[in-house]
């Protein structure tokens, strides 16, 4: 190779330094190649192309570690500084060649290693890589024992014997291109998502094997090798789809707007007449707004877990979007049933259960009851405790003759003045709106990504089943607070069932026992829009998190933000990698009998023994 083929040795100083001090490296390389290097790590992924195949360059970003670079170009004393510096907090280092192979009769993952050594790396590649199998059956995955550890038509990046000397260890890795049509050069783009995946996790579970046998270094999880900094298409993406959420304001402009004055009519005519529910004018063109939320270029976000949750989140924006459009119609309700899903068989049987054990409404005496301003005062001194843990948000309480009862709003907490409340239900009800909703939201803001706070796909389920069981951990939940989440999902099936407005009212009051107000407002959440089944998530979400405290899932994680239960474990492993900072917990876990408590749910509850 010429002189000209050399990486400057000034850029190689630069990048020496940036690594030494643990600093982020983002470096543009001759002939349109990068190195990126998000931490300090004991391995990198290495490239070497002579046409770059664009979309085998993303498999490789998906890393902490690689360098895609023209094969002309001779990265022997780059790498060889990399390892010097990393060998020193390491004592090894790992160099994964991986090349993509076009053959398409070679449907195989070759994994080119050491005779008998690192048996877990070059293992874990080939049960990762076996996934792959389970969508394309025909592809497989081969190790092969030699001191050959790159493409046939190149120099080894490293002499396999002087390495093995210096504590580093090269493997090779030829990828099948089994992502795309090789003659058009045409993206199975679904297929491709998942493959992208696979390789991503694959290339990160090889490496801790390494990392595990190799090194003293303790990394309690292969998710941390993960990358930790979020870049700018990411960040843009993530803010982008915020503005569209909320902007378009969903449930504001599904709810009716006169649902108090129907009640009055509704009442009037002996609950013969049906109402006729008003909705704010929309503020936005959702076909405009469509276009917005695929302008979006999610595709080019590198990291495969924001990706997904990113991804989710535009279809459920979508489909609100759609449903916006065909407010008042049938398919409002069937885009809805696409959107929150059908109410499981189990879930049902559990809302008939809970009706069944509590059949009628509990009548409370208590010698003392708050109204608004008494409330508004007694919640303060659980406000102030969250002030002094997140002083750059506004959090507050306001008095409003605008809101029914109480609601939470963000990082606000709005009170009606009129209410009237059991002195009794405060602690529960304070829980359940600022030690789970508002505090959710505070942590949300504390991350680096706005989904956090606006909330992920679906993320009303695990929201609602967390205050819930915030209310029963203080000691504080109620049969009426546990019939009103069965009586939404009765609702919500006798609509699917094609029962009018009037036929699920009264099948609440007359076979459940729901008082006449209550049966008219959960009947008038389900019809809302044309439909909306969204209220059966509720009982479902607290059905779900007892099953997952019951199994041992962690409590903690579940404030870092507002996502639902199927994102817990996206959520652990973006803070294992350090992309989320650990939540504020709400301080009624440090009650003793709290504690009590949530080791009966640990041990697993009947869900009828949650009330008080």
């Amino acid at each position: 190779m010429s002189e000209d083929y050399h990486i400057d040795a000034e850029l190689v100083e630069t990048i020496c330094k940036n690594v030494t001090e643990n600093v982020p490296v983002n470096v543009a390389l001759p002939n349109k190649g990068l190195l990126h290097i998000d931490k300090l790590l004991p391995y990198i992924c290495v490239y070497r192309y002579k046409d770059r195949d664009v979309y085998f360059s993303s498999l490789l970003k998906t890393q902490a570690s690689y360098m895609i670079v023209d094969e002309t170009i001779d990265i022997s004393h780059l790498l060889e500084a990399i390892r010097l510096i990393t060998s020193e907090k390491f004592e090894t280092f790992l160099i994964l060649e991986l090349w993509p192979n076009a053959d398409s009769l070679k449907n195989q993952f070759q994994i080119y290693g050491p005779k008998n050594k690192s048996l877990e790396t070059v293992n874990a590649l080939k049960e990762g890589f076996s996934e792959i199998r389970k969508t394309l059956s025909y592809v497989s995955s081969e190790i092969i024992q030699t001191e050959f550890r790159h493409p046939k038509h190149l120099s080894p990046l490293l002499d396999v014997n002087k390495s093995k000397k210096q504590g580093a260890l090269v493997i090779g890795v030829s990828v099948p291109v089994v992502y795309k049509n090789t003659t058009t050069d045409q993206l199975f783009s679904l297929f491709f998502r998942k493959f992208y995946t696979v390789f991503s996790e694959t290339i990160k579970r090889a490496v801790y094997e390494f990392i595990r046998v190799q090194t003293t270094d303790a990394f309690e999880n292969y998710l941390m090798l993960g990358k930790t900094h979020i870049d700018a298409v990411t960040l843009s993406s993530d803010t982008k789809l915020a503005e569209i959420s909320e902007g378009m304001s969903f449930l504001l402009r599904v709810t009716p707007v006169n649902s108090n004055e129907e009640w009055d009519k509704f009442e009037q005519n002996n609950y013969e007449k049906e109402p006729s529910f008003k909705y704010r004018l929309l503020a936005v063109d959702p076909e405009l707004e469509k276009r917005k939320l695929f302008n979006i270029p999610i595709d080019l976000i590198e990291d495969p877990t924001i990706a997904f949750i990113l991804r989710g989140k535009r279809l459920e924006i979508e489909k609100q979007l759609i449903m916006l459009e065909e407010r008042g119609t049938d398919n409002f309700r069937f885009i809805g049933e696409s959107l929150y899903g059908v109410i499981r068989e189990d879930i049902l049987e559990m809302a008939k259960h809970i009706l069944q054990v509590y059949p009628t409404a509990e009548t409370v005496q208590s010698s003392k009851r708050y109204n608004g301003i008494e409330f508004a005062q007694f919640a303060q001194k659980e406000m102030d405790h969250y002030i002094q843990q997140f002083p750059d948000l506004d959090l507050g309480i306001e008095i409003r003759d605008d809101v029914a009862g109480i609601m939470v709003s963000k990082s606000k907490l709005l009170i009606n003045e009129e209410m009237n409340l059991d002195v009794n239900r405060c602690d529960a009800l304070i829980q359940h709106e600022i030690g789970t909703h508002i505090l959710t939201y505070c942590n949300g803001k504390s991350q680096p990504l706005k989904q956090m706070y606006e909330g992920f796909e679906g993320y009303d389920q695990l929201q609602e089943g967390l205050a819930v069981i915030a209310e029963y951990l203080v000691g504080g939940l109620t049969v009426n607070r546990l019939r009103l989440l069965a009586g939404r999902v009765i609702a919500v099936q006798s609509m699917v069932d094609n029962a009018t407005f009037i036929e699920t009212f009264n099948l609440l009051r007359e076979s459940y026992a729901f008082q006449d107000r209550v049966a008219y407002y959960i009947s008038m959440r389900v019809y809302r829009g044309g439909g909306l089944t969204k209220d059966a998530v509720y009982l479902a979400g607290l059905i779900d998190l007892m099953a997952y405290l019951k199994d041992g899932g962690k409590l903690e994680p579940l404030y870092t933000g507002k996502f639902n239960v199927t994102h817990i474990k996206l959520i652990e492993e973006l803070l294992y990698r350090g992309v989320l900072n650990q939540p504020i917990l709400p301080r009624f876990l440090d009650r003793d009998d709290v504690q009590v408590r949530l080791q009966k749910l640990r041990e697993g509850i009947n869900i009828v023994e949650l009330v008080n």
